[in-house]
């Protein structure tokens, strides 16, 4: 495995791009919010019905930028962790049916609301997302299962169940749509798609809860991720126990992100591109990769929601912005990238 060029002035620059977009995220929007207005108000200690310019700061803006923070953050480094546990540049945190599981699970619970089966809301949560997180838990467990059967751990068995019973998933989509009455597809539709439109922070509370831990043990493995990137065999002889790697990394990884998905649907294309756009600034080794990673991802999907809130009159699902932005970036990896790091 090659370690890159590490550019040492393209960190910082990166990382004060990345503020700079978290800042700007939090005052663009369809209203436009005056930073002295919000100030003068915080200052004057007005309630959120006399302030509406903090109101919307700190109800509207605030949660959605940090639902977005949260949600990029978690998958890029998902995708990064699991592109050095496959072996393979094309893995994102979806690879392994996670997403398709999450949705659906989602598109089910749309459906059994429907039919008066189960009630909207369960355990004080909305039915859609305990169906999703369940969906996709569901899909972690069989695919580490079916992987585990053997001494190792084989990335090439998890690729290709978690591919499987991501087809799976994808037929089960199609059935729930073809049960669910006309006028609730929009709304199915409008989930799968995603978005970080939240109201409030429960939503950011229940990230947060979820991505922060599991980003800590991820970015605690990034020295193992070094050794296991010249093979499995040498790691194992450097002191590395490679199964257990795989495991935490697997089970931790695919936890964040059906959490992630269960509160802001399937965002695609995040933990493909921003691990490998990081790589040309940090190189590979994980130890900057990750962290870096974390920063870029959160600020990446936090710019494609401000693009979101104003490409359209009507706000544009993110789902659609990072699709737009990631289905190029991919056919560029397909085509100029010669992918030495997994060589």
């Amino acid at each position: 495995m090659t370690t890159g060029n590490v550019r040492p002035l393209g960190i910082p620059v990166l990382a004060a791009l990345c503020c700079v977009i978290l800042v700007i995220s939090v005052f663009i929007g369809r209203e436009a919010i005056s930073p002295a207005q919000a100030w003068r108000e915080w200052r004057a200690g007005a309630p959120s019905e006399e302030a509406p310019a903090l109101g919307i700061l700190l109800n509207q803006r605030l949660p959605r930028t940090l639902a977005a923070l949260l949600a990029g953050a978690g998958l890029a480094l998902a995708g990064c962790a699991f592109q050095a546990l496959l072996r393979n540049p094309l893995a994102t945190p979806y690879t392994l049916g996670v997403a398709s599981a999450g949705a659906l699970g989602a598109w089910s619970a749309f459906l059994l609301v429907d039919m008066g089966i189960i009630a909207g809301v369960l355990l004080r949560l909305p039915a859609v997302q305990v169906f999703a997180f369940l969906f996709a838990g569901a899909d972690m467990l069989l695919v580490y299962l079916l992987a585990a059967r053997r001494s190792r751990t084989s990335p090439a068995v998890l690729l290709l169940a978690g591919v499987t019973l991501g087809m799976l998933a994808n037929s089960g989509i199609m059935l729930t749509r073809y049960l669910a009455r006309p006028d609730r597809l929009v709304m199915m539709d409008r989930w799968l798609m995603g978005g970080v439109d939240v109201l409030g922070y429960k939503p950011v509370f229940t990230l947060a809860v979820g991505v922060i831990p599991c980003a800590l043990i991820l970015l605690a493995q990034a020295p193992h991720f070094d050794q296991i990137a010249f093979s499995t065999d040498l790691a194992a002889g450097r002191g590395v126990r490679v199964n257990r790697l795989q495991a935490v990394t697997f089970l931790v990884g695919s936890l964040m992100t059906a959490i992630i998905v269960s509160e802001v649907g399937p965002i695609g294309f995040v933990g493909l591109i921003v691990p490998h756009s990081v790589r040309a600034v940090t190189g590979s080794r994980h130890r900057l990769l990750m962290p870096v990673c974390v920063l870029a991802g959160g600020a990446f999907l936090c710019c494609c929601d401000i693009i979101a809130r104003r490409a359209m009159p009507g706000e544009t699902p993110i789902g659609i912005i990072t699709t737009l932005i990631g289905g190029p970036f991919f056919l560029y990896l397909l085509m100029r990238r010669k992918f030495t790091d997994w060589a």
